[in-house]
């Protein structure tokens, strides 16, 4: 469940980018998308840096590996990937 905010309440400039995304694709910004663009600075910008030092940093495995392991864990949790 996502808060009706997420889906709405984006400042003016992140508006745009979903807007442009609606036209260009012909449908809806993904969930994940609108959640990284809500307020990006108290949540989009250090989750996706936390993700891409987890996803692209130093590791045993490899990248591929771990966007495997990211797909599957997606998939137990009915989220789409």
């Amino acid at each position: 469940m996502r808060l009706p905010v997420v889906d709405e309440g984006h400042a003016p400039p992140e508006a745009a980018m979903l807007a442009a995304i609606r036209e260009r694709t012909g449908g809806e910004p993904l969930g994940v998308l609108k959640t990284l663009l809500y307020r990006p600075e108290l949540f989009g910008e250090p989750f996706s840096e936390a993700l891409d030092v987890a996803m692209r940093g130093p590791s045993e495995w490899s990248p591929g590996e771990r966007e495997l392991f990211a797909g599957f864990t997606s998939l137990l949790r009915q989220c789409p990937f």
